[in-house]
């Protein structure tokens, strides 16, 4: 490359691919979602692979798959029930955006797409081009957190996130080999067993000859989280947890509140009667819980509830 933000010549992508290619073949992790191109399966995983450790979602996974194997059997599941199994994962919004889309699909059958996958309802464009890439094979640079750090450093200059696509999908470009499910499973390793954020390791990358950044590999900012405890998000998940693991998925306010109250060195303080109610406005919107006559119930209000 003779300026920082021009793509890789083909000898360099070749080179490149086949290192990391090799690397992959003879180091990946077996996760349970790297055994199949079943297209719900992938999507399945990357949902939850979103903002939770790869470590504490593979059981999670293999659970969860075996209570819904198809789209259709989550599509055909309760609300509740979904929350229940996902209860834990973080982010239970994206457990009911899972199934609004394996409802689609079970409806109108897969796209197979960027373009279309992308119109899946909660489907953005990272896990869009991750399914068409892993599933159906389309030859689609994927930049997840892992992917931006490697990029960044190997290829020096900005991480614009426009820059950064760019060169993931020359990298990924047709015609170079292997398929495009194990190049994009290796590029997210890379970053994730060696290129890592802190203490990288440079020794064990196969990268490492042609990186300006060994040895000398520089943080790569990325958005913090907020402090967890007495946030919303903290409340928001207790709420489901505490109604998933009980019997009929219901408890009287007061007891719910008591609960929540008890648990309040993890949580946060226990909530006045103001923010108790917009917490439980903001769930009811989000189809997270309902209110029934003196009861919080975990699940949108459905017919006869």
């Amino acid at each position: 490359m003779t300026a920082l933000d021009e793509l890789p010549d083909g000898p360099t992508v070749t080179r490149l691919r086949r290192a990391v290619l090799g690397w992959y073949a003879a180091e990946r992790r077996d996760f349970p979602w790297r055994r199949t191109r079943d297209p719900y399966a992938v999507l399945v995983s990357e949902v939850m692979l979103q903002q939770t450790q790869a470590s504490r979602v593979a059981p999670r996974f293999t659970r969860f798959m075996s209570r819904f194997p198809t789209a259709s059997d989550l599509a055909a599941a309760t609300a509740a029930d979904v929350l229940s199994e996902w209860s834990g994962l973080g982010y239970n919004r994206r457990a009911l955006g899972l199934q609004r889309a394996a409802a689609h699909v079970a409806a109108h059958a897969w796209p197979r797409d960027v373009a279309g996958l992308q119109r899946l309802p909660g489907v953005g464009p990272y896990t869009a081009r991750a399914v068409a890439s892993l599933a159906f094979e389309q030859p689609v640079g994927v930049v997840d957190t892992n992917v931006r750090r490697w990029l960044t450093r190997r290829f020096a200059g900005s991480d614009d996130a426009r820059r950064l696509q760019r060169l993931a999908d020359a990298l990924a470009a047709p015609g170079r080999g292997p398929r495009a499910s194990a190049w994009t499973h290796a590029t997210m390793e890379l970053g994730a067993a060696v290129c890592r954020s802190r203490r990288p390791r440079c020794g064990e990358c196969p990268l490492a000859a042609s990186c300006p950044s060994r040895d000398a590999a520089a943080r790569v900012p990325v958005r913090r989280q907020a402090r967890l405890r007495g946030s919303d998000r903290a409340y928001r998940g207790a709420v489901v947890r505490i109604l998933a693991s009980t019997p009929g998925r219901e408890l009287g306010e007061g007891p719910l509140r008591g609960a929540l109250a008890a648990d309040s060195a993890r949580i946060g303080a226990a909530l006045d009667d103001a923010r108790w109610g917009r917490l439980v406005g903001r769930l009811q919107r989000d189809g997270l819980v309902h209110r029934s006559p003196g009861m919080i119930r975990l699940g949108a209000a459905t017919i006869g509830s």
